[in-house]
């Protein structure tokens, strides 16, 4: 026999119960005690609800209302912290945990454990490790958080509560692309790709440099080995080609490090030519 239930409670302490199921077929009422006293948890599906609202198994609602814990609190431990500040517990019992389950929401009151009142929505896997966090201060910082299988940071956003934001993807092997997916460039691999032009105010890039020129062993080309490498290459020597260039692109700090290799051997060439120009106005 098809069964329909309307369920109209007011559950709470210092509040009137008034809870009552029906059946649309004329079967007996059962009302829960009305007394203003009574601490009464209501079971769905259960024998032995531990809440207010207890459902073993899906429920649909159009919309829920849960008031707060009032701030000023003193609690005697974070579980009863938490306890008095869950708003959701959804989904699956965790592993090994009797109370808490893979979806949590907690709206946490000014206390001796939050200086400031904080919102904090959590996400678990089934083996009890945190997957998500995102946390919220009144009036101060935000906190999101994705982790790994060991509950390892993988991304983060922190803002300090003065708009001052950092985004961080800690792990060593993290790549971050930009308008594209692919981070391979022939046998180069880049942790950062990105499908676009990229403006900057500054750009600092760590490589070695080319004051090598001017060591004692260095070899300096003769000005006809530079001529005939101009006339039979079409470029300087050790510098890319714009074929290659256009094809290959170019690192920044080994280009700026062959740029400078240039200019220290046209250096040294100006000077040899100046020791022969003054040598000639001696003369």
């Amino acid at each position: 026999m098809k069964k329909n239930f309307l369920a109209i409670l007011l559950l709470g302490t210092g509040f009137t119960i008034n809870a009552q199921i029906n059946t649309s077929t004329g079967g007996s009422a059962s009302v829960l005690p009305n007394s203003p006293t009574t601490n009464t948890n209501v079971g769905i599906g259960t024998n032995a609800p531990s809440e207010k609202l207890e459902v073993n198994g899906r429920a649909k609602v159009s919309s829920l209302f849960v008031d707060g814990t009032p701030d000023g609190q003193t609690f005697s431990s974070t579980d009863e912290r938490n306890e008095k500040s869950i708003v959701l517990n959804a989904g699956r019992l965790l592993n090994g945990n009797p109370k808490w389950r893979s979806l949590k929401f907690f709206d946490f009151p000014q206390s001796n454990y939050n200086p400031q009142s904080q919102v904090y929505f959590a996400i678990e896997d089934r083996n009890d490790f945190g997957r998500f966090r995102f946390v919220a201060n009144t009036g101060g910082t935000t906190d999101m958080m994705i982790m790994n299988k060991s509950q390892e940071d993988l991304v983060r956003i922190f803002e300090d509560g003065n708009n001052k934001v950092t985004f961080t993807m800690p792990k060593t092997d993290s790549y971050l692309g930009i308008g594209t997916t692919s981070f391979v460039d022939g046998s180069d691999v880049y942790r950062l790709a990105v499908n676009g032009a990229v403006r900057a105010h500054r750009v600092k890039v760590y490589t070695t440099w080319a004051d090598f020129v001017f060591e004692d062993n260095y070899k300096l080309p003769t000005l006809q080995e530079v001529e005939k490498h101009i006339k039979e290459k079409g470029h300087l020597k050790d510098i890319p080609s714009a074929s290659e260039v256009e094809k290959n692109g170019i690192e920044l700090g080994e280009m700026n490090k062959l740029l400078l290799q240039k200019v220290e051997e046209l250096t040294l060439y100006i000077i040899e030519l100046n020791k022969k120009i003054e040598t000639l106005q001696g003369k």
